[in-house]
């Protein structure tokens, strides 16, 4: 067996690549929520501006068994590489695994990065293998998430008592809402937002930096996203003033567009207290269903610590299916 550096131009290999990936993870993920290969393939061939990748793959003769990525942050965050490692449910407990991450390791530091992170499913009662296996080759955990799913069929029809309900605390906010492309009017207001979510949101013992978020920034992820298939579906919240207080985000897929992620979620400490998480949710997704009306069901992840935002999504329906371990370790 040999670990190989592969070209994600090349549409056989790379179709591969993607195949170990979604093999791999539907033999212990409860919900298919793997990118599809129609997005996949315009990222492993394209990459993105913000984003160094690298793709390595574990061959045995000329068959590939092992797939893993490397993706290293452009912007901010340097010291950072985020690995994800694959191997083949036909050829696991053969060393590949192991391989690859060793091999993934020595890139990461051949490009003077310090610190790895992965992550890893399991199950709520229980760790799962991918835990173990980053254990064993010396990661720790760095916070643990509840991953959690919403059918958004069955509880659509509880979305208008709620919006009663928390509108006299909302009462002087404004919602706003857009997809994909961020208003200019509220360009600004954006980037505030989302430079503050590594200091508000739960992190853990991750060792993140704040973000540095301009328009240039926000315009290129744009770009990158709409080749690939992807979209934001996005509603904020405006204080009496004007000034952007809360923002959530879903995430979804044309070629996918069954499913959608639910991505941060974000009131200014200032403003909290006021129901206008929820306010922001209800009204995403009410946006969400009326441009994509085929979305069935939400996935997104909590930190336990994450008392208010656990309890918005108890109310919109969300129900534990696995969790989720943030790894890392310091080479």
């Amino acid at each position: 067996m040999d670990v190989r550096d592969i070209d994600g131009r090349d549409t056989a290999v790379a179709r591969r690549f993607w195949e170990i990936g979604r093999d791999s993870e539907a033999a212990y993920r409860v919900h298919d929520f793997f990118v599809p290969w129609a997005s996949a393939e315009v990222t492993l061939s394209k990459g993105r501006a913000d984003t160094d990748l690298l793709l390595l793959g574990a061959f045995d003769g000329e068959q590939m068994t092992g797939a893993a990525s490397v993706a290293m942050p452009l912007l901010d965050n340097l010291h950072l590489a985020y690995v994800s490692i694959h191997v083949h449910p036909d050829h696991q407990r053969r060393g590949v695994g192991r391989a690859l991450a060793s091999a993934c390791e020595a890139a990461v530091q051949q490009r003077g990065r310090r610190v790895v992170v992965g992550e890893a499913y399991g199950q709520p009662d229980a760790p799962g293998v991918g835990q173990a296996f980053a254990e064993s080759l010396g990661y720790t955990v760095a916070i643990e998430d509840g991953i959690k799913v919403v059918d958004l069929d069955a509880t659509e029809p509880t979305w208008a008592a709620m919006e009663q309900e928390v509108a006299p605390r909302s009462s002087g906010y404004t919602l706003v809402s857009w997809y994909d492309a961020v208003p200019d009017e509220h360009l600004g207001g954006y980037c505030l937002i989302s430079e503050a979510f590594n200091d508000e949101a739960p992190s853990g013992d991750l060792e993140l930096e704040a973000e540095v978020w301009d328009e240039d920034r926000v315009r290129k992820r744009e770009a990158d996203n709409l080749p690939a298939g992807r979209h934001d579906v996005s509603t904020a919240a405006l204080a009496p003033d004007g000034t952007m207080v809360g923002l959530t985000e879903i995430g979804v897929n044309e070629n996918a567009s069954h499913r959608g992620f639910q991505s941060g979620t974000l009131v200014a400490p200032a403003h909290r207290g006021r129901a206008l998480g929820l306010s922001m949710k209800v009204a995403n997704q009410r946006q969400l269903r009326a441009r994509f009306p085929g979305c069935k069901v939400l996935m997104t992840g909590n930190a336990g610590v994450n008392v208010a935002m656990n309890a918005v999504n108890d109310r919109l329906g969300y129900r534990l299916v696995e969790t989720c371990v943030e790894l890392q370790k310091a080479l």
